[in-house]
């Protein structure tokens, strides 16, 4: 055991899984018995708890003779790493710490101050707003009890959720959230903000279906929307599941909501109360700055984002599921299950588990940190890995799933003794996050993806890899599915699509002379660099191009044809080795009525004539032979990322006797391994050509790579994708329009000034206009920018610095004329630094200057309203009012205009849908 730690300001964290910070740093608790008696007694905070009604507690059903043995190990335990008696100082230290555990009869009592507990500070707020509430200050209520809800990371205590614990007072707090959660959703419809609320009320509505005050509150802001239609389905949806259910028509009060919208009844019609955000007004004149935060404190940043979220279970060896022994049902008696043991009796046990849970930590912090994803916390046996939370890439979907079967292969070649077992989920939606100062830690997250995700893994099977509906529909093209077995609203993952060959031809449009390019490099000519890079940002048409190039490739006579490998960017697990399985026999000769003892003749007999010596032929005839493994008679022998390095590292021999050509697509994602593969290409002119696709964030990792625009020796040929013209884009539109659509002239105008000269937004727009819109629509201000397009521009809006990122949202607010006077009151600047601040929005490219303001300062515009609009919705609802209060110098909101021509095309799909 460790020394007691030093005093330290403890604070403990219940709504959620059970955290415990020392100076706002995690601390890290060992074993199942020690969380679950810290947290039933800071839910009896104050007052003594008998040792038998923790044993009860504890232990749900029977327990074991050694159960009063293993509480006193558990509060040892307690005390020796967390919460130390002080000496008798009246209560100071007590004070200052937070939190001290006394024996008293007949128990125990944990002395906590009231502000060390997130669950009290829970119930001030909700009490808070319901004074002010009662005063009339219907503002302020909405905000205390949005400030209350934001301090939910989750269900609560959901780690003793998840081991078994079922205590009155979890669904007590629960109830609690709910009922606040009400009171703020009346408080924001009182307040109009009836469009601001729908996403999340049509999410409350989905997981507390039965619970009609929602229902009632999300008919309300349909209709107050405009959507009187979809009021009365909703309505309908929910007396017809009572109905079938119960037998059961719905309530009184929401009968009653349904007949007033059937009739138009104009008292539904919005009435601000007196007051209305008054509260956030400056005096008359002028308008002030935004209040700053309190105390000085840094002012946290809440956004809107979609997020990915990958929740994984890994079960230790010993015990049936990984979360208790096969007589333990709710695992409080395993030495394993959770990685530490409670007894303490057991020095070695502990150790050995101690080092199994660093391993995994290792194990799970290095896949989470390759595809980008924060790893939030730790739920029992699980792990909250969340992606886009911090930064959106745009493919945060396909990321979690990577990571979730890169895991998953990592513990697959463990030792059997050793093997860990996974299930993993993932889950994709929207979330509301909150960053606070850098010494806060990781970012609070607030989204029902993390409900359904935790829903749905005890119903996953060791071994396997879940998604939600949305997730498969980002990710169908790179992942093949099955559906779930048990679950009819999730998909099992089968395996990653493997890089495929040019398949059917696609409109190249102004790409011939990076074509050419290509063609000549391929030829020889001018000697130079063997590598190219295409850098394009998302959607210009990088794939394409590669896929017309390899096309070219293969028509050519055989004699004139190189040896063409498509790599994957990342090796991830076994499934990419059937690629690397395909192109070995193409290259060895291997055919499919080869036997396996002819195979390895063959694989041999190339290896050995290219290797640079004995000992390298040996290394790579052992690792590809897992390659052909799938051929009756071998056995696997390295893992696929050793596979894949052998792979690479046989292309570059081969080259010294033939023409070789390796396609990489999305290197800015690619292993290490595979950027080494080029720049050894880039300095040496007798290798293979390896010609790569990236998004700019490729300069990252390799800076220098930024310079290649000129052959030169040691560095890749970069040539650089710009937007199409507007001709092209036009025709591309027209080529994806029915030939009899009646609308096609003005679709095509409306998209062709909207797509701002990338195909893949074109594209995008026209499914999106042509098909019917969801049951589900996305917020009415967003509801005609498809989901690609809000995800690529979000990924730009990410990539840049923090503080440029929050001066693209501030100046959204302000709209289409953005002058440094407005911008100052919004950033709370004085004029000359946020004249500075535009200037260098310009300089980034995201404004432009339209003209000068009667002071004399530059004035402008946002270069691609679509950036607007993502960045507008990305501020909170509340956030976005205040912004609006502190311009007009009072209360009400004035969003910007929507883009003319995004109202263009909402009209026109609206007379298509008539």
């Amino acid at each position: 055991m460790s020394a007691a730690a030093g005093p330290g300001v403890l604070r403990f964290r219940l709504l959620g899984p059970l955290e415990v910070l020392r100076d706002g740093t995690p601390v890290r608790l060992r074993g199942l018995h020690q969380r679950a008696a810290l947290a039933y007694l800071l839910l009896r905070p104050n007052r003594a708890t008998a040792t038998s009604e923790l044993i009860a507690a504890l232990w749900p059903g029977q327990p074991p003779a050694s159960a009063r043995k293993m509480v006193q190990n558990a509060v040892w335990q307690l005390r020796t790493r967390l919460l130390p008696p002080p000496p008798d100082d009246g209560g100071g230290e007590q004070r200052e710490r937070g939190a001290v555990l006394w024996s008293r009869p007949p128990g125990y009592l944990l002395q906590v101050h009231p502000g060390a507990l997130d669950l009290h500070r829970f119930h001030t707020l909700a009490a808070e707003g319901r004074a002010r509430m009662r005063e009339g200050a219907v503002a302020t209520a909405s905000l205390r009890w949005r400030e209350a809800l934001d301090l939910w990371r989750g269900p609560m205590l959901a780690d003793l959720v998840e081991a078994g614990m079922r205590w009155p007072e979890l669904e007590a707090a629960e109830t609690a959230r709910l009922d606040v959660l009400e009171k703020f959703f009346d408080a924001e419809l009182a307040l109009g903000r009836h469009d601001s609320v729908l996403p999340e009320l049509r999410a409350v509505t989905r997981a507390e279906p039965r619970r009609e005050p929602f229902t009632g509150q999300l008919m309300l802001a349909l209709h107050r929307g405009g959507r009187h239609s979809e009021a009365l389905d909703v309505y309908t949806a929910i007396r017809t599941e009572l109905a079938e259910e119960l037998g059961l028509e719905p309530g009184r009060r929401l009968h009653a909501l349904h007949q007033a919208i059937l009739t138009g009844d104009p008292s539904l019609d919005l009435t601000p109360p007196p007051g209305a955000l008054r509260v956030a007004a400056a005096p008359p004149a002028p308008a002030g700055p935004l209040p700053a935060a309190p105390d000085g404190a840094p002012e946290a940043v809440r956004v809107h984002r979609e997020i990915s979220v990958l929740l994984l279970a890994v079960a230790f060896p010993g015990t049936p599921d990984g979360t208790g022994v096969p007589d333990d049902p709710h695992g409080l008696g395993d030495p394993h299950g959770i990685g530490c043991p409670d007894s303490g009796s057991d020095a070695d046990a502990l150790e050995r588990a101690e080092a199994e849970t660093a391993a995994l930590e290792t194990v799970i912090g290095e896949a989470a940190s390759r595809f980008g994803g924060s790893v939030l916390s730790r739920i029992g046996s699980c792990r909250l890995i969340v992606f886009g939370a911090t930064r959106a890439h745009g493919d945060e979907p396909l990321r979690a799933v990577s990571t979730a079967l890169a895991v998953r292969q990592r513990l697959r070649h463990r030792p059997p003794e050793r093997r860990l077992r996974l299930r993993a989920v993932v889950d994709t939606g929207d979330a509301l996050v909150r960053h606070g100062p850098p010494e806060a830690g990781p970012p609070a997250v607030t989204s029902a993806v993390l409900d359904r995700a935790q829903a749905l893994l005890p119903l996953v099977p060791p071994g396997e890899v879940w998604v939600g509906p949305a997730t498969r529909a980002q990710t169908g093209t790179a992942v093949d599915y099955q559906r779930a077995r048990v679950s009819s609203a999730a998909w099992a993952v089968r395996a990653l699509r493997p890089a495929a060959p040019a398949g059917e031809k696609t409109p190249l449009l102004e790409r011939a002379q990076p074509l050419r390019t290509l063609t000549a490099l391929l030829d020889g000519a001018p000697p130079g660099p063997r590598a190219a890079l295409v850098v394009g940002a998302p959607g210009l048409g990088k794939s394409a191009l590669l896929d017309a190039f390899a096309r070219l490739v293969t028509e050519r006579a055989p004699g004139g044809r190189p040896l063409l490998a498509r790599v994957a960017p990342a090796t991830v697990d076994d499934s990419q080795l059937f690629a690397v399985a395909a192109q070995l026999c193409a290259a060895c000769g291997i055919g499919p009525a080869d036997p396996p003892g002819g195979a390895r003749h063959k694989l041999w007999a190339l290896v050995e004539r290219v290797a640079a010596d004995p000992e390298e032929a040996t290394g790579l005839f052992t690792r590809l032979l897992t390659a052909i493994g799938h051929l009756p008679g071998h056995e696997r022998t390295a893992a696929a990322d050793e596979v894949a390095a052998a792979w690479l590292i046989l292309l570059e021999r081969l080259a010294a006797e033939r023409p070789v050509l390796v396609l990489v697509d999305d290197l800015h994602g690619a292993d290490d391994t595979v950027l080494r593969l080029v720049d050894r290409a880039a300095a040496r002119p007798d290798g293979p050509l390896v010609v790569a696709t990236a998004r700019p964030g490729v300069f990252h990792r390799r800076p220098a790579w930024a310079a290649g625009r000129e052959p030169s020796a040691g560095l890749p040929l970069t040539l650089t994708l710009e937007p199409l013209s507007d001709a092209s884009v036009a025709e591309r539109v027209r080529d994806l329009l029915p030939p009899d659509e009646g609308t096609g002239r003005e679709l095509t105008e409306a998209v062709t000034a909207l797509a701002g000269g990338n195909p893949l937004f074109a594209a995008a727009f026209v499914h999106h206009a042509l098909r019917r819109p969801a049951p589900d629509p996305a917020v009415p201000r967003t509801a005609l920018i498809p989901g690609p397009v809000r995800r690529a521009l979000g990924a730009e809006l990410d990539a840049l610095p923090a503080g440029p990122a929050r001066a693209v949202r501030d100046a959204a607010v302000i709209g289409e004329d953005i002058g440094a006077a407005a911008f100052a009151v919004l950033t709370r600047q004085p004029a000359h630094e946020a004249a500075r601040t535009l200037a260098d929005l310009a300089r980034r490219g995201v404004l432009a200057p339209t003209g000068t303001a009667p002071d004399g300062t530059p004035r402008y515009r946002f270069r691609r309203p679509l950036l607007r609009e993502v960045a507008y919705t990305q501020l909170p609802p509340g956030a976005r009012a205040a912004r609006h209060a502190a311009l007009a110098g009072g209360p009400g909101e004035a969003p910007p205009p929507v883009p003319r021509a995004l109202l263009r095309l909402h009209s026109v799909r609206e007379r298509r849908l008539r």
